[in-house]
């Protein structure tokens, strides 16, 4: 019994001495209802059970998205067999012109197999309630380019949900290595069980 208890002792100590690269956090994350890229209605409940990677942005953002888009995808590269464990949701900042089919071009160009990325849109009420939720920031800003008529200004943070909803990190734009984020979920994972 004594080996047993030193045991357990040991493999809490070992489980949590992992030094996590996101940020912890620890927030529930109400439900929500939006339009996916098939233009049906998701719920965020609808993802109960899986850990949920989330990302807000547009798909006419010129820099910023594209590139925390592949990070997203190396990420779930950098999983490996524990990727069925996930689902990414890139949530669009831009409900004006990122259409179910503009979400669904967008979303192909990082998951070819459209099993693990789901673009959702809604109204712009809708994306500011769940935006509001993740504490995520963006606004519209004029340009002079006609053809372009806007960029949207947005925060660029990857959130990492747990099957029961709960925001668990979040990674900022300065944190995004692929294999490091790879590693805290699977920790998570792991401790959390699936």
């Amino acid at each position: 019994m004594r080996r047993i208890v030193i045991l357990l002792l040991f493999l809490f100590a070992f489980a949590y001495s992992y030094q996590f690269y996101g940020i912890p956090y620890l927030q529930q994350i109400k439900d929500f209802t939006l339009i996916n890229q098939d233009g049906k209605k998701v719920k965020f409940s609808d993802f109960r059970g899986k850990y949920v990677l989330v990302f807000f942005g547009y798909t006419y953002c010129p820099d910023v998205c594209p590139t925390s888009m592949l990070r997203i995808s190396e990420v779930l590269d950098e999983l490996g067999e524990y990727r069925k464990y996930i689902k990414v949701l890139f949530i669009s900042v831009d409900p004006e012109r990122d259409t179910p089919e503009a979400l669904k071009k967008f979303i192909s160009f990082y998951d070819k197999t459209g099993k693990y990325i789901v673009g959702l849109t809604g109204s712009p009420e809708e994306i500011k309630k769940v935006a509001k939720q993740f504490r995520a920031f963006y606004q519209k800003v004029p340009v002079k380019n006609k053809e372009v008529g806007y960029l949207i200004d947005h925060s660029a943070y990857i959130y990492l949900v747990d099957p029961k909803g709960i925001l668990r990190m979040i990674y900022r734009p300065d944190n995004d290595d692929p294999k490091k984020i790879a590693e805290d979920i699977k920790q998570i994972i792991n401790m959390l069980g699936h």
